[in-house]
């Protein structure tokens, strides 16, 4: 029997005027609150990590941008007038950015940006800025975002890590269709809450919709590859953080938060059993996982 937990669609993590991931939550006032919204005026929320004023109207002029990151396509980071900005374009993009996120130095506050309305009570954020938030927000100390699958066995956390293409969608749909419960099949936060090694699911799924908000300690963590048979090789150490690195959302412009990354990859690998496991999509790797 599936565990009765709430699952949500995309775009019902928030509540209100707030957004909770993996334990970090996230308060937003607007200018103008629309006819007959839900959302209500915050200030500073002592309950919040981040409080957020959305503006909807450009920013001021820069009085200077200094790139820290740029993904090429869609999002960019830089600095201006002591802030961290971010922007849902890359820097040398032909389309011009419909929000612009600053943040102040301290991480706890800033100001949302929006030259597009956003849907009534929707995340105004919007997708890339959620995610680099979070990963911006994890960096200091507090965990990873990972490219990975996550089941919830009945209580026993399996994680499942994988780059596209290598299986975390159909591991998600196998294990649902035997009526286990998916926190998520692309993106799992893992954070350490009280003494133990939690993943969390998130609201930014892959081609499988089902997923839940809500997390468990990590029994076994496993590196997907296809194969003709299931079989599994332990893997620790250097090689074994190398391989999460490969599959996580690392801050490359941070160096205080690589560091932090990193040391956080050496603790999962030092705490969970760790494999790479070759699979073959039937009811078969399920009882493999689960006697591994």
């Amino acid at each position: 029997m599936r565990r009765k937990v709430h699952v949500l669609t995309e775009g019902e993590a928030q509540k209100g005027n707030t957004l909770e991931i993996a334990g970090i939550r996230i308060a937003w006032s607007f200018d103008r609150e629309p006819s007959g919204s839900s959302h209500h005026p915050v200030g500073p929320d002592a309950r919040s990590d981040v409080t957020l004023h959305v503006r909807d109207h450009p920013p001021p002029p820069f009085p200077k941008k200094e790139k820290t990151f740029d993904s090429g396509q869609t999002w960019a980071l830089f600095r201006s007038g002591g802030k961290l900005v971010l922007q849902n374009t890359s820097l040398h993009s032909d389309i011009s950015p419909s929000r612009f996120l600053f943040l102040a130095p301290d991480l706890k506050s800033g100001d949302l940006y929006m030259t597009v309305d956003t849907p009534q009570d929707a995340d105004p954020l919007g997708y890339p800025l959620n995610q680099v938030l979070w990963i911006i927000l994890l960096s200091r100390g507090r965990g990873i975002l990972f490219h990975a699958c996550g089941i919830d066995d009945h209580g026993k956390g399996y994680l499942f890590l994988g780059n596209s293409g290598e299986g975390k969608s159909t591991t998600a749909k196998l294990w649902f269709d035997h009526g286990l419960t998916i926190l998520n099949d692309d993106r799992i936060i893992v954070r350490e809450n009280k003494g133990k090694l939690w993943m969390y699911g998130t609201p930014w799924h892959g081609d499988f919709k089902e997923h839940s908000l809500h997390g468990l300690p990590v029994q076994k963590l496993f590196f997907l590859r296809h194969g003709t048979k299931n079989s599994s090789r332990a893997k620790s150490g250097a090689e074994a953080v190398s391989m999460l690195l490969a599959r996580s959302f690392p801050p490359f412009w941070d160096k205080q938060g690589m560091a932090s990354t990193i040391d956080f990859c050496q603790r999962l690998v030092s705490n969970i059993p760790c494999y790479e496991l070759t699979f073959v999509p039937n009811a078969g790797m399920i009882d493999f996982v689960r006697n591994t």
